[in-house]
């Protein structure tokens, strides 16, 4: 039972961090560039896959499927650990693989991105 409830938890925890980065992406600047000449460049450059898409709009639409990637992820494990826990349960290629790619998204968000903002919030 606490396994069940640990798992529903952590997914219920992805799926408010999908919802709060595709509103931040959206009604927000904290994703933008502080410096705004960077935001001008981005915003008229073009990408050589397509001479319509530029490199802000892509920017936007990378943290959008982000966004939307981890709401999906978060809702899966949900609904797994919810109604079928025993899918999840112990050691299976389900449990192992929400494990490692949790493991993965934590590390690189440590490593690119948690440490600055915490270091910015305390300087």
């Amino acid at each position: 039972m606490t396994a069940k409830l640990l798992w529903e938890i952590g997914a219920s925890l992805q799926i408010v961090i999908a919802i709060a980065h595709f509103l931040g992406t959206l009604f927000s600047q904290l994703l933008h560039p502080t410096d705004k000449n960077l935001e001008e460049q981005m915003k008229n450059t073009l990408l050589n896959v397509d001479k319509k898409a530029t490199q802000w709009n892509a920017w936007i639409f990378f943290n959008l499927a982000f966004a939307l990637c981890l709401f999906i992820v978060g809702a899966f494990s949900f609904i797994v650990a919810y109604q079928n826990f025993a899918m999840i349960k112990g050691v299976t290629i389900l449990s192992l693989t929400q494990i490692v790619t949790s493991l993965i998204m934590i590390y690189f968000a440590h490593k690119l991105s948690i440490r600055k903002v915490r270091t910015a919030a305390m300087g």
